[in-house]
């Protein structure tokens, strides 16, 4: 389970995705950034500061290695990119915070692909 706080963070983890899932993750860190009002400004910026979380699960990781409790999946849906597909799922722990988990599609045991395909099923973005 790869842990991306901060920018630096998010660029270290590109070596274990495609390219195009490298720049997606990029590209979305940076949304997220700008969302929380911290584009153009010089100081150093982490989603935890602001009570997110943004997470990578490495190939055939095991879920029992993080913490549910009391997290309930706002939404999830599977990323259509030019060389791979993300699965990406939305945890609320309250109205404030956020963990967004994002894995390859394909790269899981059997159990954890199903929960993504089946919270997923129908909800696909072409990027």
């Amino acid at each position: 389970m790869v842990f991306m706080d901060s920018r630096q963070d998010v660029t270290k983890a590109g070596h274990l995705l495609s390219g195009s899932a490298a720049r997606f993750l990029g590209d979305f860190f940076d949304q997220l950034r700008e969302l929380l009002g911290q584009n153009g400004t010089d100081k150093p910026f982490s989603l935890s500061e602001h009570g997110h979380e943004l997470i990578f699960l490495q190939p055939m990781e095991s879920f029992p290695d993080f913490q549910f409790d009391g997290r309930a999946l706002e939404y999830a849906e599977r990323i259509i990119l030019d060389d791979v597909q993300l699965f990406k799922a939305c945890l609320m722990e309250d109205n404030e915070g956020f963990t967004f988990l994002f894995s390859v599609v394909g790269t899981q045991v059997k159990e954890i692909e199903a929960w993504f395909a089946d919270h997923a099923d129908g909800d696909e973005t072409n990027e």
